[in-house]
């Protein structure tokens, strides 16, 4: 029953967005006196100025972003195994997989801009440049500092999920099984281990994809407006007070997800066209290996571009948090002229209340997200277990703004747009799934003798859980909580639907200030959304090492 109760909680919000999408998609909208079903507005749709290039820029910037993200982590995993570099890699991927999105992209803008940092170390002495050069370089009309945003973003997402899958493949007993049959490491890596962490990955990539397709928040600061993607053309109709603009996002929004629908399939469809090609290969004999060429000729080009898409979310994050910082920073100094806390002084007080909404929500919305996915996995389904946790997903695989306006129409007609616990279960919808994503897999590879052995002495499965289960799992139940946080304080769309643009939260106003005001207001904002998570993250690292140490033999880690 508790199972049944989470599904209809995270899915008939967004089966009623959807609704809410669709048919005024097809003309009806009574609200508005429009009851009659007509295909008109979607030709109205497809016929506005640069839809077609809006398209294209979603779908080029999502495939090839999360294209990028994909293989340096395939790449990474590879590598990491071969150099041990697991904990350094964790270490480097904390702090980027804690901050928001939007924290990532005021990063990257600070960085590749113009009168940026990188511009900033070769000027003079490199290009004579003594004031910002006038180039088009972030947001740029291809979308480039969008997908450098992206993949910078989701590479550690991708990275931290690809930790988790190699410990359930037992890699050196494949290799040492294919190795004798002339395989070399890369080749046995993608003949062999590569499917089988491919099939376990799937979701979370298809995930990657259909919130690049959608984003939002990262797209009004690094892609370019003239025209913008197609998201966030969507977003600027939902917000005009007309009613034929109304219309046309919520037609619009129906595009996106046909949009979103054809990237995964075909995200699959080359995936399976992949696997095709190496079954051929192996039936033909072929190795795929080039005798003579150095090992390093290939790892090293890997591994700095790798090193490359890190170094640069790290130094934008670190950029962004300098502009919190500075009162004078003239171009082409290197760092700034004059250091002060006059913008701390002057609007510090306008960030409190953002700062407490993020707080409690994210709070509030982590605890009963990682009950709900303790409550999931210790009570299974006995049938359809895979159905009803692919229900789950939904709200992840498809585009927010596909169904997040619908949602919105749903909570105005109950009156409780604005209010904490509709942001607490807009944010429930997504925190939820990642919850259970990250928590699941380590969960259920518990070692159920600890519970027999409990059940032995009469406990109860309550106690069981209470007083075997959890100080075991501590470590990954703490993670969990504080990846849930990071999603909450992340969220953008479900906080203005939600919210009715009137709940503040450090994401608005850093969307907000990053567009509209001076780079320190934007580098305040960008630093309190940065440290927010970031000591979550730290105090579950100080509780997990300090408090649990005495159940580091038992404990499974994350």
């Amino acid at each position: 029953m508790a199972r049944y109760s989470i599904i209809i909680i995270c899915v008939l919000p967004v089966f009623a967005g959807l609704l809410g999408v669709f048919l005024p998609a097809f003309g009806w909208f009574p609200i508005y006196g429009k009851s009659h079903f007509t295909f008109e507005i979607l030709v109205q749709t497809f016929n506005q100025p640069g839809f077609l290039h809006s398209v294209w820029l979603s779908v080029s910037t999502a495939l090839l972003s999360t294209f990028l993200a994909y293989w340096l982590c395939i790449f990474t995993l590879i590598y990491s195994q071969k150099l041990k570099l697991h904990s350094t890699l964790k270490k480097i991927i904390a702090p980027l997989i804690a901050v928001p999105h939007i924290t990532v992209a005021m990063g990257i803008l600070f960085l590749i801009q113009p009168s940026g940092w990188v511009f900033r170390i070769f000027s003079p002495w490199l290009t004579g440049w003594q004031t910002p050069p006038d180039l088009n370089i972030a947001p740029d009309l291809y979308g480039v500092a969008l997908i450098i945003g992206l993949t910078a973003k989701e590479l550690p997402f991708l990275l931290l999920v690809g930790f988790t899958v190699l410990k359930q493949v037992n890699i050196s007993r494949y290799r040492q099984q294919i190795t004798p049959f002339g395989y070399g490491p890369i080749a046995g890596w993608f003949h062999i281990i590569h499917p089988m962490i491919a099939a376990r990955m799937r979701v979370c990539v298809l995930i990657v994809l259909c919130f690049s397709v959608s984003v939002v928040d990262m797209a009004l600061i690094l892609a370019p407006s003239t025209p913008a993607p197609l998201a966030v053309k969507i977003f600027n109709w939902y917000q005009s007070p007309d009613i034929n603009s109304q219309l046309i996002a919520a037609s619009a929004a129906v595009y996106l997800l046909l949009i979103a629908l054809c990237c995964c399939v075909f995200w699959i469809a080359c995936g399976a066209g992949l696997r095709t090609v190496f079954c051929f290969l192996s039936y033909r004999g072929a190795r795929l290996t080039v005798r003579g060429l150095p090992h390093k000729l290939i790892i090293l080009p890997v591994l700095a571009l790798i090193m490359f898409v890190l170094i640069m979310g790290i130094m934008g994050l670190l950029s962004a948090g300098i502009w919190g910082f500075v009162e004078v920073w003239r171009f082409p100094d290197i760092l700034p002229e004059k250091w002060g806390l006059v913008s701390w002084r002057n609007g510090f007080a306008a960030y409190i209340p953002p700062f407490i909404n993020t707080l409690i929500v994210g709070f509030i919305t982590s605890i009963l997200a990682l009950i709900s996915a303790i409550i999931w996995l210790e009570y299974p389904a006995k049938s359809l277990s895979k159905v009803t946790e692919a229900l789950v997903y939904i709200p992840l695989l498809l585009p927010q703004t596909g169904f997040l306006f619908g949602m919105q129409v749903l909570i105005i007609w109950l009156e409780v747009d604005g209010l904490y616990i509709t942001v607490i279960w807009a944010h429930y919808l997504f925190v939820f799934p990642y919850t259970l994503l990250t928590l699941g897999p380590i969960w259920r590879r518990f070692d159920v003798r600890y519970e027999l052995l409990g059940a032995s002495f009469g406990f109860s499965k309550f106690k069981r859980l209470w007083r075997i289960k959890m100080p075991l799992m501590a470590v990954p139940v703490i993670t969990s909580f504080a990846i849930g946080f990071a999603v909450s304080s992340a969220l953008y769309l479900p906080t203005i639907f939600a919210g009715n643009g009137t709940f503040l939260t450090l994401t608005t106003e850093a969307v907000t200030l990053a567009a509209n005001a001076s780079r320190q207001a934007a580098g305040i904002a960008a630093l309190l959304q940065m440290i927010l998570p970031l000591v979550i993250f730290i105090i579950a690292g100080i509780y997990i090492r300090f408090r649990l140490h005495n159940f580091s033999y038992f404990r499974i880690s994350h």
